[in-house]
């Protein structure tokens, strides 16, 4: 008969259970009478290998890599015992679950290591748990069918105790550092966020002064074909009829050029603060011509739905703008390759008190948005664009435009099905 020692700190046995053991051979429990007791010291030898270890160990690659370091030294260090530790999670860590990190001597045949924090090795007479200090929990445990763990002057037990006090600095030092390097991350990508956000500025600034540039040409344009037109038209010219359907189709598209540029000038000029009442259709009409080059380029194509009740509302026209062209920008990036579609519908709906609210939902067939993206597309700066080229301050605008508009935004998505945003803007 053996004695079961647990032992949770130096010098106080937990449990004593009283047990037959018949170690097989080959296994942990194979002993020789030529072998040597373990000395009543410390030996220098494996201090000084637990330091140097301690000193190596990777504090900046996270918890779980400084444990598995720690237990395979203290493995290395006395091979005839096995060696294993419960790393319970510090109180809001990322990583929520118990891990259990263990290590057996070469060549021992044992069942698997039990999961039970108060014994990790069941099957061996003997185990010496030590706690982890400043890390709740967590625990160094070593084992072994000796009897050596049950004495207090056990140079293991001793060895274990420090490695104990050494890892958990080790822990406390890791987790400070890896919070550090997770901010510096933050800080960075926030900077960069930021020079993307003022380099699209300065391109809309550029793009606007181009765009004013344009309108003397096309002006000129549209002045003389019609007045081409209309000589031809008069009969004086003797024209042919084709060519004056050549002229009234330049006519055309200079004049629809004309009318863009002026619209868009208009749309980047600073937004002013008063509202007004406007035409929620012209509103999203003029938001589709803006972004048509980005839909046609995305193959999206646009399906209007309109409700024939829906007139005005009271808003900032330009900032009700940009929340369509913002919305369906990201629409035409979230569109499938082929046969993408976004569609904009709007209806009028009872609101609180019996008011009249405009309810528009822009669709589209996407790939949808992930579960635990959702609660957080609105954030500024947010974005699951891989190719880096979104700010992430799209929704963020939208959100905020249409709460000063007394009006709100929330979204719908399922992964293969698409996206939905719905807006409600209260009808003045």
């Amino acid at each position: 008969m053996r004695k079961v020692s647990i032992r949770t700190r130096r010098g106080h046995a937990a449990t004593d259970v009283a047990a037959s053991h018949n170690p097989a051979p080959g296994t942990l429990g194979e002993t020789s009478s030529a072998r040597a007791r373990i000395p009543e010291l410390v030996p220098a030898g494996w201090l000084d290998r637990l330091l140097v270890a301690t000193l190596d160990l990777p504090l900046l690659r996270g918890e779980r890599a400084v444990v598995e370091a720690m237990v395979e030294v203290v493995a290395t260090i006395v091979p005839g015992c096995a060696v294993g530790l419960c790393l319970v999670p510090e109180p809001g860590a990322a990583v929520r679950e118990r891990a259990v990190v263990t290590r057996l001597p070469e060549g021992a045949s044992q069942a698997d290591p039990g999961v039970d924090p108060t014994r990790l090795f069941p099957s061996l007479v003997s185990e010496h748990i030590a706690p982890v200090p400043g890390s709740t929990g967590s625990t160094l445990h070593v084992a072994s069918n000796e009897d050596d763990l049950d004495r207090d002057s056990s140079a293991i037990v001793h060895l274990v105790e420090r490695a104990a006090m050494a890892l958990g600095r080790a822990l406390t030092t890791t987790r400070a550092l890896v919070s550090i390097d997770g901010e510096r991350r933050d800080a960075r990508a926030f900077e960069q966020r930021m020079l993307q956000a003022d380099k699209l500025a300065n391109f809309g600034q550029i793009a606007a002064g181009v765009v004013h540039e344009l309108n003397n040409p096309l002006t000129s344009i549209v002045a003389y074909s019609d007045y081409l037109i209309r000589r031809a038209l008069s009969g004086s010219s003797g024209s042919d009829p084709e060519d004056i359907e050549r002229m009234r189709r330049i006519s055309e598209s200079a004049t629809r050029m004309l009318r863009f540029t002026r619209d868009l000038v208009s749309y980047a000029h600073p937004s002013g603060s008063v509202a007004a009442s406007v035409v929620l259709h012209s509103v999203i009409d003029q938001a589709i011509a803006f972004c048509e080059h980005v839909l046609s380029a995305s193959g999206v194509r646009v399906e209007r739905r309109y409700g024939e009740d829906v007139l005005t509302v009271r808003a900032v026209g330009e900032q009700l703008v940009q929340v369509f062209v913002n919305l369906l920008t990201n629409a035409s990036q979230a569109a499938p390759a082929r046969d993408g579609c976004v569609v904009v519908t709007t209806q009028l709906a009872e609101g609180q008190a019996g008011t009249k609210q405009v309810v528009v939902v822009v669709a589209d067939n996407g790939a949808g948005i992930a579960a635990d993206h959702l609660p957080h597309v609105f954030v500024p700066f947010f974005t699951t664009r891989r190719d880096r080229q979104g700010t992430g301050l799209g929704l963020s605008i939208v959100k905020n435009v249409l709460e000063s508009h007394d009006g709100s935004v929330r979204v719908e998505s399922e992964l293969g099905r698409g996206t939905r945003f719905i807006i409600e803007l209260p009808m003045r």
